[in-house]
């Protein structure tokens, strides 16, 4: 089994994002509200490090929450549960597009 991570910024897709992943026979997600890193630092200014990482997430809005998805999958289903997300999100190689991955699951209670 796989756990399929899903990091986006426009949180208006989430319902779109979890019909797409049940109408290809993927349950059981769980969304959580997320704040990302440039969201963190926004208001910190006693660090040394902070301008060079403002620079570096200068094109993100750190006034915006996403969401994080999290949803088990089986190894055979992971494929289709990521054409299912990109066929909402589409790609995610732009900036601030979203996060995409999956790590396996070693132990679990519960799932079917």
């Amino acid at each position: 089994m796989q756990l399929l991570f899903i990091i986006i910024k426009r949180t208006e897709l989430l319902d779109d994002i979890m019909k797409a992943l049940a109408f290809a026979g993927i349950h059981g997600g769980t969304a959580l509200d997320s704040t990302g890193m440039a969201k963190s630092i926004s208001g910190m200014d006693n660090l040394p490090a902070i301008s060079v990482l403002r620079e570096i997430l200068k094109g993100e809005d750190s006034a915006q929450k996403g969401k994080t998805i999290f949803v088990a999958v089986h190894d055979d289903q992971l494929e289709t549960a990521i054409k299912a997300v990109k066929s909402v999100t589409g790609e995610l190689d732009e900036p601030n597009a979203g996060v995409l991955f999956a790590l396996p699951i070693t132990y679990s209670e519960g799932l079917n």
